[in-house]
């Protein structure tokens, strides 16, 4: 077989089991809703080297359909508790909503943050407007890597009956991995690390996607690590071994909103203390306490840290000449791109009830398939109708129409949305994509019924679904 090559974006969660309050549910259809959108939100942990345990989680989850053009609330849901089990996330939901253009909102761990619109405070509520969400703050006092806010945001053509919608999650932090050592000209002298301070930590940010504006009303705050133990640094090792290190190596980690602070000042003056991100690293030298200072700036002279980014910071003090060294590179958060072709897909395809194995549905005599994707690891598959008008994808109980890689199958359950009708001839044509890419379900030759063998009837990737009686 040709190997076609797509892309895929490696993804650490599971399906969650949820304790859910909802507005407008999808079992409703309210008149003039007669389109069906299968919705995903993800968290991307790409790089597994840079992940921190519950940085991917979901604790609480906001989610709204808007109607763009005149912003109406179509469909929303409070998620207030996730189960134990569910360390990592992905949030499925099949919605019926009407066929004008869409625009999709969510607020992950929203759940006892403060929140405030135009200077007032906000309570998150399944009626929330879409105006108030567009002008949304966030402050926090305190950060927790299992308690990030996130937030996505998507609008879209709603091209058809059956539409398909994948929204990647954004953290409104960004993570200092600070990485500590002194300098070889220290070798021989014991330097004793007493604490780290996080200077100008930004605790209050805009919760609009993909926004690099600085809200108004700044607030910030220094945050102190102290080490449990009494710890004595090394010497600073080659750029080699360091480019392994790993979260788990680092001395702490600091969480901050993002601070933006838009051009270089021309004069080459000194940063403002008041509003500059910068570090303070108190040690003691053969006893002597010493404080050293690194001001966190990127390549470009931008005293920035952005939002969804994980800053690696090596740390080195004494060098040169007495001063705080700091290296910084800034690593993607989200999203490690790989190759992998049609044949690295692994997964199983069954139907497990008369109307999955004929291909006829109706009210009372659903189809049901099975689906199990065990590789490759992190891909992401959507099941998809081509009429989303006359049959739906039922996304409650055990039943989804998207997941992720997993050793346990999922179960995908098509039900017709109207009632039989002897004069109407409903079809629709049921797939299921990997990544993008139509999986081939129902090959040739299984020594099924239909035409040229097929267990299902249809095409290789694609089945026939009719609604009958």
């Amino acid at each position: 077989m040709q190997k076609d090559k797509i892309f895929k974006t490696i993804l650490l969660f599971c399906i969650p089991l949820l304790v859910l309050s909802c507005s407008k549910t999808a079992g409703d259809d309210p008149p003039g809703q007669d389109a069906n959108l299968a919705l995903a939100l993800i968290t991307r942990n790409g790089n597994g080297d840079l992940a921190i345990t519950g940085e991917d989680r979901f604790t609480s989850l906001a989610v709204y359909i808007f109607n763009n053009d005149n912003d109406d609330l179509e469909f929303s849901e409070l998620i207030t508790d996730f189960t134990p089990e569910s360390s990592a996330s992905l949030y499925t939901k099949s919605v019926r909503v009407t066929q004008d253009k869409k625009a999709v909102y969510a607020i992950a761990n929203y759940a006892g943050q403060s929140f405030t619109a135009a200077g007032q405070p906000v309570t998150i509520t399944e009626q929330t407007p879409r105006s108030v969400l567009d002008a949304l703050q966030v402050a926090s006092a305190t950060f927790a890597g299992n308690d990030i806010v996130m937030v996505g945001k998507k609008v879209m053509e709603m091209t058809g009956t059956a539409v398909n919608a994948s929204i990647e999650m954004e953290r409104l932090v960004g993570r200092l991995d600070l990485h500590v050592y002194k300098a070889a000209e220290l070798t021989d002298d014991a330097v004793e690390l007493v604490s780290i301070i996080f200077c100008n930590q930004v605790t209050k940010s805009n919760v609009q996607y993909q926004s690099n504006a600085m809200p108004a009303g700044d607030i910030r705050q220094a945050e102190t690590h102290t080490p449990s133990a009494a710890t004595l640094l090394e010497v600073v090792p080659d750029n080699t071994y360091y480019a392994s290190r790993t979260p788990s190596d680092a001395e702490t980690s600091f969480y901050s909103y993002q601070n933006i602070s838009g051009a270089i000042d021309p004069s080459g003056a000194a940063p403002d203390d008041s509003s500059t991100p910068y570090l303070l690293v108190n040690v003691k030298v053969n006893g002597a306490p010493v404080t050293y200072r690194g001001d966190l700036k990127n390549l470009a002279g931008l005293y920035d840290l952005e939002r969804n980014k994980v800053y690696r910071i090596k740390t080195v003090v004494g060098e040169p000449q007495g001063i705080l060294y700091l290296r910084i590179e800034v690593l993607k958060w989200d999203t490690e791109l790989s190759e992998i072709t049609y044949d690295d897909r692994a997964f199983t395809f069954s139907g497990t009830d008369n109307g999955a194995n004929r291909g006829e549905v109706s009210t009372s005599d659903p189809a049901t398939f099975s689906f199990n994707l065990t590789a490759p690891a992190g891909a992401v598959w959507a099941a998809s109708l081509t009429n989303g008008l006359d049959f739906k994808l039922l996304s409650e109980g055990d039943y989804v129409s998207q997941g992720i890689t997993r050793v346990t199958p999922f179960y995908i359950r098509i039900v017709p949305t109207k009632t039989f009708s002897a004069g109407a001839d409903r079809q629709s044509r049921f797939y299921i994509t990997v990544d993008g890419q139509k999986a081939t379900i129902h090959p040739n030759g299984a020594e099924g019924p239909f035409d040229d063998g097929r267990k299902y009837p249809g095409t290789e990737t694609e089945i026939l679904i009719k609604q009958i009686q």
